[in-house]
This record gives structure tokens, sequence and C-alpha cells, in this order.
């Protein structure tokens, strides 16, 4: 990390990048320790005036050993460098890094910066002034390093001894669960299917929750997956007709989720591990092109699904991982120009729905379409769509948001007036840090409502977004009016560069260039049109300008009584 250079006046530094990990979870004491850390770092912040500025890596295992994996971690790293950041504040040294030579890079680049590292823990607390406490803190990593190294030793010990028993390690297989002695056992719970096709957790001894309700049982699923993957149905076909039958999978966090192609091979590559046997090599990462399937012999006293069955399943995956002499994989991949851009209005839709959903992303296909992806449930009729009709109606969207140069100096003055170039840096100040402080306590409002059950998976995912993407704006907001200006005249010139490129770029190069200025595009497949999008966060302001220049525009064509003036489809400002 390497200083940069930075305006802001020294009076004003008084930020602390404050950082919360949470590692492995083994009891209650671990699921808590996010909010013992904010309460330490809070005190912290209080008794020495700091604005707090919070980074978190709560969600699952975040290892300490090693940055990637660690979001959180990232962006506070890439906001150390600038000028109004005054501390950098953990609970504890072992939050940050648990290797050594990462610590002592820290500690170097907050000596050179002028950064106070401290840490909130009052049992932990070190002085990183003293020679005394910067090798202290060495010491302290060099036990941390080891420390995380032995628990993974132990760890992957235990593991190859309970794989020697044929018991499985992590999360089990979909619709099992372990037995007090570490063997799986059908489990018990499921969904109720619910007559408005949506589904409501629990037993299959609870009481129906709504008159016509029927009970599908998470165990029954998957046997029922096996079943059909045996007969030789394809996944696609197999996730279309569970649905038909109101079976749900279950995701990680125990909540009921539509059933996709990808689960189906989840469960069929653990057949092994329906039959009372563990192998060594990790499930997603299995073939059996060149496996003896008859070599392996099934625990007929261990197992929870009929060992015929399983076998049935195993030859069926033989024969399809199977190539044809003359056929190959395919060595590279094709880029499409909108490649992770383009998502399903009608999944769009039903995620913001009450009762949650999944945005699903359109793949290219075959190089000359877009498709919606296999086994979702989805309302749409038409699954996919021309290249050429998506790519046609991007070209001319950024057509309409290309600012022509007579009507620059215009745009140019709106953003002077915009209220960004009038608020007082005090003011915007003050507004930033309260919305950043209240998007934060939203975000993690939203996490315990989910871990809770009180919201679904897609409406939690709907509200981090949104939150998510109100900090990113108010992240890029100013105060100066020339500033505004500039960021206009980089915006208007990107779109301007975009539109000429557009045409004469390959698909890779396109790709980039969307990707520089757009989030997304919303296209319906039965419409054949695309019915939003989202710039990038920098660029919102643009817009807004834009939609307002095409508003004066209106008013002074109707008082010149030429006719009224219509505002393109695509310019109406989108809301969160």
């Amino acid at each position: 990390m390497s200083p940069k250079a930075s305006h802001h006046d020294p009076a004003v530094r008084n930020t602390a990048l404050c950082y919360i990990r949470r590692s492995l979870v083994k009891d209650e004491k671990d699921l808590v320790s996010p909010e013992i850390q904010r309460l330490n770092i809070s005190r912290v912040c209080e008794a020495f005036g700091f604005q707090p500025e919070w980074y978190e890596d709560i969600e699952g295992h975040r290892s300490g050993m090693h940055e990637r994996g660690r979001p959180g971690w990232l962006a506070l790293k890439a906001r150390l460098n600038d000028a109004d950041v005054v501390a950098l504040i953990a609970n504890d040294l072992s939050r940050l890094h648990r290797r050594g030579w990462r610590i002592g890079d820290l500690l170097d680049f907050a000596d050179r910066n002028h950064i106070r590292l401290i840490l909130a823990d009052p049992n932990k607390q070190i002085d990183f002034s003293t020679p005394q406490g910067r090798m202290i803190a060495q010491l302290s990593a060099i036990f941390d390093e080891w420390y995380a190294i032995d628990v993974s030793m132990r760890r992957k010990a235990n593991i190859a001894y309970r794989k020697s028993q044929n018991k499985t390690v992590g999360l089990p297989p979909f619709g099992t669960k372990r037995g007090p002695d570490g063997y799986l056992t059908p489990l018990d719970d499921g969904v109720w299917f619910l007559v408005d096709g949506s589904w409501i957790a629990g037993k299959e001894d609870d009481e129906s929750p709504l008159e016509g309700s029927v009970w599908r049982g998470y165990f029954q699923c998957a046997r029922r997956i096996l079943e059909l993957y045996a007969e030789g149905i394809g996944r696609s076909r197999i996730c279309a007709k569970l649905h038909a039958e109101g079976y749900a999978f279950r995701d990680r966090n125990g909540q009921p989720a539509a059933l996709e192609v990808h689960d189906i091979r989840r469960v069929t590559a653990n057949w092994a591990e329906y039959g009372g046997i563990v192998l060594e090599e990790r499930a997603i990462t299995r073939h059996f092109s060149q496996a003896e399937i008859d070599d392996i012999v099934l625990d007929p006293t261990r197992a929870v699904v009929d060992i015929t069955l399983l076998k049935r399943v195993a030859q069926v995956m033989h024969e399809r991982s199977v190539r044809r002499p003359d056929s190959g994989r395919r060595q590279t991949a094709h880029i499409y120009s909108l490649s992770g851009l383009v998502y399903c209005a009608h999944c769009e839709a039903a995620s913001r729905a009450p009762e949650g959903g999944q945005r699903t992303r359109l793949i290219g296909i075959k190089q000359s379409a877009y498709r919606h992806r296999q086994g979702l449930n989805c309302t749409c009729k038409r699954r996919q769509v021309s290249c050429r009709v998506v790519e046609r109606q991007v070209s001319e969207l950024i057509a309409l948001l290309t600012v022509e140069p007579d009507m620059l100096q215009l745009m140019v003055t709106l953003a002077g007036k915009t209220p960004a170039s009038q608020d007082t840096q005090e003011n915007l100040e003050s507004r930033k840090h309260a919305a950043l402080a209240r998007c934060n306590r939203r975000l993690d409002a939203a996490r315990h409502m989910y871990e809770d059950g009180e919201i679904s998976r897609g409406e939690y995912v709907r509200r981090r977004e949104q939150n998510q993407r109100e900090i990113s704006q108010w992240m890029a907001y100013s105060t100066q009016s020339d500033q505004v200006v500039a960021e206009l005249m980089i915006c208007v010139d990107a779109v301007r560069n975009l539109n000429q490129m557009w045409e004469m770029s390959n698909p890779e190069q396109r790709n980039g260039l969307a990707r520089s200025l757009f989030d997304s595009f919303v296209f319906d497949l039965d419409e054949q049109r695309i019915v939003d999008f989202r710039l990038k966060a920098w660029a919102e302001k643009f817009l807004v300008i834009r939609v307002e220049m095409n508003t004066l525009h209106e008013e002074f064509t109707a008082i010149k009584g030429e006719g009224t003036a219509v505002t393109p489809i695509g310019l109406e400002p989108i809301t969160n």
C-alpha cells in the first residue's frame, strides 16, 4: 500500500476505520463475537472522539490467513490511503491478520502515514509506538499464525479420520442429517406447499398452515430426484417436474428455495454418501468417466436410499460423463457483449415481491442468443432472445443518453445548480455520516431478521443491494460545484466514447465498455425489450441531469408551439 496525494484539510482528519471479522463458529460465543467487537470499538471511538466508519466480514467463515474472501477488509484497505483517516481500530490483532509478515507490513504503513493502530479489547491493548509494543505485536502475530496452522492440521486429521469411518464432513447431503453416531439419517424437515405456489418450512407432524397445503419433505425430494435421474431424465426436466409437484430445495441457511439444475447435480453427485460410504474426493470434483462403478461397494447397513437405485444413478452418471471419440471439451469460452449484465424482468419483479425470489442473469448460448437459466420456475413464456436484438437496443439506449454539443452547456448549468453543489462542507459531512450509519444499521437489521427467519432470502438480498448502493452513492457525493461539473464531463465523455466505439468493437471490448458505465439491464423476454437499466453509482447524477434537461427541452418546445417532445423510454429516474 502506498500513500496517495490528497487535498483534504488535516483539521477534519477524524475518521476511524473500524474492522470486524468473525472466524470459524464453534459455539454460541462465536455467534455474538461481532456484537462484542462492535461494542468494544464503539467505546474506543467515543473515548477518542473519532467518527467510526465500519467494515465487516461476518458472513460465514472469513479466515485471517488470507486477504481473499474478505471484501470488507479489501474495501477498508483501499480507504486507508485517504487523508481524512486518522486511525484503524480492531478488537484484537488477530482480527486484522493471522500472518506475521502482514502485521509487520501494516505497522510500517501506519507509521509512514501517521495512522494510529488501536486494539479495542481492554485485555489485548498494545502500545505500538514503543519498541517493546512492536515486539509484542510481532510475537503475537507469530503465535496467531502458528495457532491457525495448527488448527488447520488438526482439522484435516479429523476429516481424514471421519472419512475412514464413512462419516461425512461439512454440510450433510441434501435431505439428510447426522445421527448421534455421526452417520446419515433421513431429515424430518420439509415444506408445506401452498395453493399459491409458495412454501412454508416446517415438519410433517406440524399442523397444516393453510387449507389445501401439501407436505413435501426434503428427504422425499432427494429420493424423487434420484428416481427420475435413474430413469434417464435430464436435469432441467427434473426441475420442471419437481416444481409442478411442489418440492423445494433447502439452502445453506435452512430456508426453502426453488430447485435449480445445480441442485440436481449436488444430489446425484452424492449418490455414494446416500449409500453409506464416503469417497476420498469431494462430490463437486468427482469424475466417473474412468471409474469402475462396480468396484465401489456401498454399505446397506448405513444407506439411507435403496442400493439398487443408487447403482442405477451411478451408471447413468458414468454413461453421461463418457465423451464420444470425435468430441472434446471446449478450451475457450466465448465472451458475449453483455455477459453478466442482462437480467430477466420476470425474475426481477419476483425478487421485489413480499414473498421474495432471486434475480436471474441471462446466459449466452451458441454465440447467437441469450437464454434464461434452465430449471428455474419463471413466469416468462419465451426463454431466449437473439443477441442482435438485445445489443441493438443497448446501442439505441446509449445513443439516447449521448449529449449533443449544443446541449452540453445546459447540462453544465444544471449540474452547477444541483443540491450537492450548494451544500456546505459541514452540512455534507454530517448528512453523509448520518446516512452511512443509517444504512449500516439497516444492513444489520436485515441480516438479523433473515437469521431469525422473519424475511425471505430474496427480501434480504434486495435490502442489502439497496443499502449497499446507497452507501456507494454517498461515498461518491461531493459539495464542490467544480467537482460536480468535472464528474459530469467525465460521464458525458464516457457515454460519447461508448456510442462511437460500440459498433466497431468486438464482443470482448463491448463487454468492457458496457461494464464501465452500466451495472445491469433488465430484459423482458416476452416483450423482447429492455424495461429497466442501472448506471454505475458515480454516473447516476448524470442520469438525473439528463432527464431534467429533457424536461426543459419539452417545455421549451411546447412554448414555441412546435409540438410535444417525448422523453425517450428508459430515461426515467430509477428508484431503488
